[in-house]
């Protein structure tokens, strides 16, 4: 599959179908954070601007949301199949952003994409919010 321009928008869609992302553009790298709750789903995660994404949620389905810590982030999952598709900001944020889970996009859409394996969050603390008993950060 020959390489697409850098712009054009990328889907990402749960296993069943029920929930979509269209983002606007395909990310310049992925993250595959490496933080007590990342690691554990297998994510590798696409930043946006939540102004720029469209999340599609088929009538009928659901997403079910995860939150912890800090209560920064809803980390949201489909009900039907259990896909994590995003996490979306709850808190009000400086510089806006939303992960998108990649591993939802077409494989080949995300070929030529670099991937990074971010260790730096093993080591931040999750603000007020309760560490997790593998937390490495000093408090």
């Amino acid at each position: 599959m020959a390489e697409k321009a850098p712009d054009t928008p990328i889907k990402a869609t749960c296993h069943c179908g029920d929930i979509s992302i269209t983002a606007p553009r395909r990310p310049a790298c992925v993250n595959e954070c490496q933080c007590t709750l990342c690691r554990r789903y297998a994510v590798a995660w696409a930043y946006y601007d939540p102004a720029e994404v469209k999340v599609e949620i088929k009538e009928g389905a659901a997403t079910i949301k995860y939150i912890w810590g800090d209560r920064d982030h809803s980390f949201d999952f489909c009900t039907k199949c259990g896909c994590m598709c995003y996490w979306w900001p709850i808190k009000e944020q400086s510089t806006p952003k939303m992960g998108l889970n990649t591993r939802l996009v077409d494989p080949d859409e995300m070929r030529y994409v670099t991937r990074n394996i971010d260790y730096d969050q093993l080591y931040v603390p999750i603000g007020e919010g309760t560490p997790h008993p593998e937390d490495k950060a000093k408090y």
